[in-house]
């Protein structure tokens, strides 16, 4: 189960109390359906909860978002290089924190990401029961194997709703 405590030791301390004042106002809604938490430079930081955008009344600076990239990366953010390259950090819990902004390019590849603009924590969460409805087409019971599947889509687009429609 997620704990908003995880994750609240990457954030400055300002952006902790308004979190925690959010928890504790609507503490079960928000822990159990949050989603993510976008932090940029000079905007309002969001929380996504159930699809819906709530607004904190906290504009990160610069050195704010310098500071949770030096938490998330304990301190080392040579040591997380390659992952910052790929565009995102996996941070304990299965949460990947995605990266924004000016990416260094050679040779076609990406080798450093530079003015970190924006940050957003995506909560890795279970979603018991999501895949009932398909797994009849993706395990082959009599033989106990597993058929080769491929669901694409998009981030959040709902792939087990279309996989629902698609063989229902």
């Amino acid at each position: 189960m997620f704990r908003i405590q995880n994750i609240m030791h990457y954030f400055p301390l300002k952006l902790r109390q308004k979190m925690e004042e959010i928890c504790s106002v609507e503490n079960e809604f928000v822990i159990s359906y949050l989603e993510e938490i976008r932090i940029r430079v000079g905007r309002p930081t969001i929380l996504k909860i159930k699809g819906i955008e709530k607004q904190l009344e906290y504009i990160p600076s610069k050195e704010n978002i310098l500071e949770i990239m030096q938490q998330i990366c304990d301190n080392s953010i040579y040591s997380f290089q390659n992952q910052i390259c790929q565009g995102f950090v996996t941070i304990p819990g299965g949460h990947r924190v995605g990266i924004s902004g000016n990416v260094v390019i050679k040779e076609g590849k990406v080798v450093n990401i530079s003015y970190i603009a924006g940050i957003n924590f995506r909560i890795a969460k279970q979603i018991l029961g999501c895949s009932n409805k398909v797994m009849k087409y993706i395990l082959n019971i009599e033989k106990n194997t597993v058929y080769n599947t491929l669901i694409v889509s998009p981030p959040r687009s709902r792939k087990n709703y279309y996989s629902e429609r698609l063989y229902s």
